[in-house]
């Protein structure tokens, strides 16, 4: 147990740390008044909360309202959300199927360069990496270059 001046220091240290707590936070009992000054829009209609995305908004519903009715006002928000979120989903999908059709297709010049150069210039054949690195994208101009230096033999890349 502390006795004297000990008990008195550590009354004001404890004192002193109570009132630098309550300096820093943010809304120091007007939280209602300083989030709507914010700019932040959604609140409670049952406790009077105030959150700053619809996300918030929608799990602190679940958790302290579960028998009452989601807020139809903040439906509209959550459905944005829920189109933005598919949409995303969409792009995501649609990347990765050009990224599978463009590997597809990389796979089938390397293994049309592979034949073609070890049936006619096999030197050449330990070089086909060093070749799609360089005409990556520029398929139309290696095929030119390919019939231009073996004539009918060349093979169509593209």
């Amino acid at each position: 147990m502390v006795r004297g001046s000990a008990k008195i220091k550590a009354q004001e240290k404890r004192l002193k740390k109570l009132n630098s707590d309550r300096s820093n936070k943010k809304n120091d009992g007007k939280s209602f008044k300083a989030n709507k000054a914010a700019g932040l829009k959604l609140v409670c209609g049952e406790c009077k909360a105030s959150f700053p995305n619809i996300v918030v908004a929608s799990d602190h519903f679940n958790a302290r309202h579960p028998k009452k009715p989601f807020p139809s006002s903040w439906q509209a928000a959550k459905d944005a959300l829920d189109a933005e979120a598919r949409a995303e989903t969409e792009r995501k999908a649609q990347k990765k199927k050009k990224a599978k059709e463009k590997a597809e297709k990389l796979s089938k010049i390397r293994m049309a360069l592979t034949k073609f150069y070890e049936e006619n210039a096999p030197d050449k054949a330990g070089n086909i990496e060093k070749i799609m690195t360089k005409y990556d994208g520029k398929w139309d101009k290696l095929e030119a270059g390919l019939k231009k230096s073996y004539g009918e033999k060349a093979p169509t890349l593209v």
